[in-house]
Protein backbone atom coordinates (compact mmCIF):
# COMPACT_ATOMS: atom_id res chain seq x y z
CA UNK A 1 0.00 0.00 0.00
CA UNK A 2 1.42 3.47 -0.88
CA UNK A 3 1.59 6.53 1.45
CA UNK A 4 -1.53 8.32 -0.87
CA UNK A 5 -3.45 4.90 -0.18
CA UNK A 6 -2.88 4.72 3.67
CA UNK A 7 -4.14 8.62 3.55
CA UNK A 8 -7.01 7.47 1.57
CA UNK A 9 -8.08 4.19 4.12
CA UNK A 10 -7.83 6.69 6.86
CA UNK A 11 -9.81 9.62 5.23
CA UNK A 12 -12.39 6.70 4.62
CA UNK A 13 -12.35 5.53 8.04
CA UNK A 14 -12.99 8.98 9.28
CA UNK A 15 -15.75 9.62 7.27
CA UNK A 16 -17.83 6.66 8.06
CA UNK A 17 -16.79 7.48 11.78
CA UNK A 18 -18.31 10.86 11.52
CA UNK A 19 -21.31 10.32 9.45
CA UNK A 20 -21.96 7.65 12.12
CA UNK A 21 -21.69 10.20 15.20
CA UNK A 22 -23.21 12.77 13.01
CA UNK A 23 -26.51 10.81 12.96
CA UNK A 24 -26.08 10.01 16.88
CA UNK A 25 -25.59 5.81 16.16
CA UNK A 26 -23.64 3.37 18.28
CA UNK A 27 -21.34 0.98 16.35
CA UNK A 28 -24.36 -1.58 16.86
CA UNK A 29 -26.56 0.94 15.28
CA UNK A 30 -24.58 1.33 11.95
CA UNK A 31 -24.13 -2.69 12.54
CA UNK A 32 -27.25 -3.53 12.15
CA UNK A 33 -28.44 -1.27 9.65
CA UNK A 34 -25.42 -2.43 7.11
CA UNK A 35 -25.90 -6.20 8.21
CA UNK A 36 -22.44 -6.33 9.45
CA UNK A 37 -21.15 -8.00 12.61
CA UNK A 38 -20.18 -5.42 15.12
CA UNK A 39 -16.53 -7.01 15.66
CA UNK A 40 -16.12 -6.53 11.63
CA UNK A 41 -17.29 -2.77 11.80
CA UNK A 42 -15.47 -1.94 15.03
CA UNK A 43 -12.64 -3.25 13.03
CA UNK A 44 -12.85 -1.73 9.73
CA UNK A 45 -13.21 1.50 11.65
CA UNK A 46 -10.31 1.54 13.73
CA UNK A 47 -8.26 -0.06 10.37
CA UNK A 48 -7.39 -3.65 11.82
CA UNK A 49 -9.53 -4.74 8.60
CA UNK A 50 -9.48 -3.62 5.25
CA UNK A 51 -12.87 -2.53 3.98
CA UNK A 52 -13.91 -4.63 0.43
CA UNK A 53 -15.94 -2.70 -2.11
CA UNK A 54 -19.22 -4.57 -0.87
CA UNK A 55 -18.73 -3.72 2.66
CA UNK A 56 -17.97 -0.46 1.67
CA UNK A 57 -21.55 0.04 -0.66
CA UNK A 58 -23.08 -1.62 2.56
CA UNK A 59 -22.16 1.20 4.97
CA UNK A 60 -22.93 4.15 2.67
CA UNK A 61 -26.42 3.09 1.76
CA UNK A 62 -26.94 2.44 5.45
CA UNK A 63 -25.72 6.10 6.38
CA UNK A 64 -27.31 7.29 3.57
CA UNK A 65 -24.68 8.59 1.52
CA UNK A 66 -22.82 8.03 -1.84
CA UNK A 67 -19.52 5.46 -1.86
CA UNK A 68 -17.85 8.90 -3.46
CA UNK A 69 -19.18 10.85 -0.37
Amino acid sequence: MTQEDGELDRLVRARIRGLRLALGWSLDDLAARCYLSLSTLSRIETGHRRISLDQLTAIARALGASIDE
